[in-house]
């Protein structure tokens, strides 16, 4: 259908084009000459048009759903710059209407653009937008209103600076359409302050449009012809007057602004006005209670909550407490004391390694096809010090809150949901893995395989203590990824997938252990499984084939085995890594995990699993999988592969435990909690008993929980 879409957009705009030089015509021979700003007002309609045609013309445009949309909406957006072209016709025509009348038709326009403007932004990505609307779209009319009003009065009541407001809706919308099309998910405050990162990443994916995005872009259209007809106030007395005037609207337009910010800063939104928000589904929030007052109330809640009694004297006081329990029992312990011992003689070379979107989906029942996950993972690794379960705080994206709470242990629990670190704090006097290695006389690197500043990682990195970042360009560059690809002349820029091959990462730091004998501390977090799962471009020997029994509406086996064939490939890279480390004469350690599970698990679990608990569904999904092992007899360790779920957060505090690394007063200080709380995430714990709480719980572990909330603000909140 993609080619026929295009003939109609194009035949349109032909139509549009042809109509617009007639009228020009016409216009010249009586005189009077179109001017500039009234070619300007038919720009967008026959820009849209020409963008719609291209893109279907390369088949972006899938309406299958709805095949009508395609002529319709070209209809209308030929109309509106037919309109938009005509409106010094349609102001005449006004001008003989009743007064009563005219009076009518201002108030409706004046209603109708703030209300359509909110169909705008929602109709791209909501589909409960027909379906009696979303709870507080009165308020998302009332907040576009003001701001409507702002620009018309700041363009001294000429409406074309209002085109920006819908420019404005318009990127929301779309922007929203594109992000649940690619993830499932809600645009967050503090996206919009890691737009870069996205940028970087976004190339992947596909832009596709569907039937609903195409009416986003329709009834933009409508609301700037509407604007267009917004008559300009009559210039009494030419220049009589032109200074108050101005002041008048100047004032007028603050005053709304005014209003607009109070409307935004004061009421507490989901306290005062009922907007509610629970962070596992951001998206049915968003579409349940409407954009922009479901993203307010995200943007108010994006301060650090204070512990009730906090203060630092209290906070350190109970970090000591529990640092003393585990360095007590520690010391008792004769196992420990040889690891101790082992660790201070040998000084091991220790590699994190931060796995994209790495993860063992066999927990989804094998995927209803027989998947018994990574072969490697799973079967290998029997001498493994400790492997299991690592709950997660992100799923589908969010890379850098699993690596922040991994090098700093402080769990998103207690910063709260919806929020990026990275690109929130100043980590100028944060503590961090790398700095505690450094000052044990570690060499320090972080590896990641795209561009530096992806969020803010180039200054971050040097504020957690890596004397070394090595990013995409010291890998040969962004590459074209292709099967099998090789860049020439760069011996760790093999690519697969999505990127740099996991492989190219192991190589650079098995190159550097050769190369520097003293102890060194590896950071790595891998591109190459990253999203999309429809490129096409897995090497035939990593290809998989599972055909699970029923897969959702949204995915296909297909895209569900180029997932599988990246970790396949992962897996085996890990293998060569461990088999490489097995030769190499010099003690290393490593630990393993994944960042998170990639969306379409969300889309599975919500297929497959019904009608259980919320916090069991979600928390199927907000897991990976982590493994600690070692390339020598760690003294006073079984190393037999124990069994122990843990969470992100805790895993660095752990791994320094199990080859007896020194760990701080905070790394202690959990060791110790996790008697009572084994792991968190950013909505829930889990408790001594294995089951998962939310954040208000009380009961037996309510003390171990407050205990760790002011240790945690303390070594986070109070530094940044």
């Amino acid at each position: 259908m993609s080619t026929p879409f295009a003939v109609i957009y194009f035949l349109l705009l032909a139509a549009l084009v042809a109509t617009s030089v007639f009228y020009a015509r016409k216009r010249s021979k009586a005189g009077r000459s179109l001017t500039v700003f009234e070619w300007l007002w038919t720009t967008p309609f026959a820009l849209a048009l020409g963008f719609l045609g291209v893109w279907s013309a390369r088949g972006l445009v899938d309406t299958q759903k709805s095949v009508a949309v395609v002529p319709l909406t070209a209809l209308v957006i030929g109309v509106c710059g037919a309109v938009a072209l005509r409106r010094h016709d349609i102001w005449a025509w006004y001008e003989t209407l009743d007064k009563k009348v005219r009076i009518v038709l201002r108030v409706l326009l004046a209603a109708l653009v703030p209300l359509l403007s909110a169909l705008v932004v929602e109709v791209p990505f909501n589909e409960l937008i027909l379906n009696g609307g979303p709870s507080h779209y009165w308020l998302e009319v009332l907040l576009i209103g003001l701001l409507f009003l702002g620009l018309y009065f700041l363009g001294q009541r000429h409406a074309a600076l209002c085109v920006v407001g819908v420019v404005l809706c318009f990127i929301t919308g779309i922007g929203q359409y594109f992000i649940k099309s690619f993830k499932n998910a809600a645009i967050l405050p503090a996206d919009l302050l890691a737009l870069g990162t996205a940028a970087a990443v976004s190339k992947e994916y596909v832009y596709s449009l569907n039937e609903r995005a195409i009416e986003g872009i329709a009834l933009a259209l409508i609301v700037i012809c509407m604007l267009s007809l917004v008559r300009p106030p009559l210039s009494k007395g030419e220049r009589q007057g032109v200074a108050r005037r101005v002041g008048l609207n100047i004032a007028a337009s603050a005053g709304s602004f005014a209003l607009l910010f109070v409307l935004v800063a004061i009421p507490n939104y989901m306290g005062q006005l009922g907007v509610e928000m629970e962070y596992w589904y951001t998206m049915d929030y968003y579409q349940q209670q409407g954009f922009y007052p479901t993203f307010i109330a995200v943007l108010q809640d994006m301060s650090i909550h204070r512990p009730d009694g906090y203060t630092d004297e209290i906070a350190q006081r109970v970090e000591v407490e529990h640092a003393q329990n585990y360095r007590r029992a520690r010391e008792a312990n004769a196992e420990s004391k040889a690891t101790v011992d082992q660790f201070n003689q040998l000084k091991p070379s220790v590699i994190a390694i931060m796995d994209e979107t790495f993860a063992d989906l066999s927990i989804l029942d094998g995927l209803h096809a027989g998947y018994e996950g990574p072969e490697f993972f799973t079967r290998g690794l029997n001498d493994a010090l400790m492997r299991g379960k690592l709950n997660v705080s992100v799923i589908g994206g969010g890379t850098c809150n699993s690596e922040f709470e991994f090098l700093t242990g402080n769990s998103m629990q207690f910063i709260g949901a919806g929020k990026y670190p990275y690109s929130l704090y100043d980590f100028s006097h944060v503590d961090g893995l790398a700095s505690q290695f450094k000052k044990l006389g570690y060499h320090t690197c972080a590896l990641h395989p795209n561009y530096a500043t992806n969020w803010n990682r180039d200054e971050i990195y040097a504020h957690l203590g890596f004397d070394r970042f090595l990013s995409i360009d010291d890998f040969g560059g962004i590459p074209d990824c292709a099967v099998d690809k090789v860049t020439p002349n760069e011996p760790h820029c093999e690519v697969f997938h999505s990127g740099v091959s996991d492989k190219a990462t192991y190589d650079y730091i098995l190159q550097m252990l050769k190369e520097d004998d003293a102890p060194q501390f590896f950071f790595d977090v891998t591109m190459a499984n990253h999203g999309s799962y429809d490129q096409n471009n897995i090497a035939p020997e990593y290809q998989t084939n599972y055909t699970p029994d029923s897969c959702p509406e949204e995915h296909t086996p297909t895209e569900l085995n180029e997932y599988l064939s990246c970790i396949k490939r992962a897996d085996a890279d890990l293998k060569e890594l461990v088999d490489n480390l097995k030769q190499l004469n010099r003690p290393v350690a490593i630990v393993y995990f994944g960042d998170h599970q990639p969306m379409l698990s969300s889309d599975f679990n919500d297929y497959w699993y019904t009608n259980e608990p919320e916090n069991e569904h979600a928390r199927r999904v907000f897991s990976t999988n982590y493994v600690v092992w070692a390339n020598y007899d760690v003294a006073g360790q079984e190393q037999k592969g124990i069994a122990d779920e843990t969470s992100i957060d805790m895993l660095a505090a752990q791994m320094l435990d199990l080859i007896g690394a020194p760990v701080s007063d905070f790394q202690a200080a959990q060791l110790d909690i996790r008697a009572s709380i084994p792991s968190l995430a950013v909505r829930d714990y889990q408790g001594k008993d294995r089951n998962w709480y939310a954040q208000d719980s009380t009961g037996q572990y309510s003390q171990s929980y407050y205990d760790l909330s002011l240790i945690e603000y303390l070594n986070f909140a109070t530094k940044v």
